[in-house]
């Protein structure tokens, strides 16, 4: 009695389970090229930025080293020049703050700002229309002369005629027939003589 035989069992496909895993190996390949790929340039970024700000530091060093010599440079002063006087002192001139003639006709002295000398007995016209009382004239450092009878200038240092006396800016000089006296940086003074007076 002979039996039918059985046929062999089917074995089934694993096609598309090599088909899953192959794309799947595929995806993580990419995914990795991808993520090394960000993290090589995330590097160069970082590598480079150092640089970047190491050079600019010394750029904006060096600007103070250029200005300064525009400083230096600015506090520089131009020495001013020492004024000419117009009318200088005669040479040999002594120093004096005072003085009166042999005669004692002419008294004169000599301050910070200005010289003042007062005439006691003169043949002229007085000055301010005040006839027989001391005329007294005065030349500051600059301006013109000032003439009048307000006061008189008293003072006890005689000196000989031919002298010339020099202080603060000021000089004087005494003739037998008078005195002159004069600015030495404006050139104006006045001349005194018991016949007449003149100034300038």
């Amino acid at each position: 009695m002979s039996h039918p035989h059985a046929s062999p069992p089917k074995r089934e496909s694993r096609g598309p389970l090599y088909f899953l895993i192959g794309a799947a190996a595929l995806l993580f390949v990419v995914i990795l090229v991808i993520v090394f790929q960000r993290l090589i340039a995330s590097g160069r970024d970082l590598a480079t930025s150092p640089t970047t700000s190491a050079t600019a530091a010394p750029t904006a060093q060096a600007a103070p080293s250029q200005a300064a010599p525009k400083t230096a440079e600015a506090t520089e002063a131009t020495p001013t020049p020492e004024p000419t006087p117009m009318r200088p002192a005669p040479s040999g001139a002594i120093e004096a703050a005072s003085f009166t003639t042999p005669a004692e006709n002419i008294h004169c002295r000599i301050n910070s700002d200005n010289v003042e000398c007062s005439i006691y007995t003169y043949d002229y016209p007085s000055p301010g229309q005040c006839e027989g009382l001391t005329a007294t004239y005065v030349v500051g450092t600059e301006g013109a002369v000032n003439a009048d009878c307000q006061y008189a200038v008293s003072v006890s240092d005689v000196y000989d005629y031919g002298t010339a006396v020099s202080l603060n800016g000021f000089a004087c000089t005494l003739e037998n027939d008078g005195v002159t006296c004069w600015s030495v940086m404006s050139g104006h003074g006045f001349e005194l003589k018991r016949a007449a007076d003149r100034i300038f």
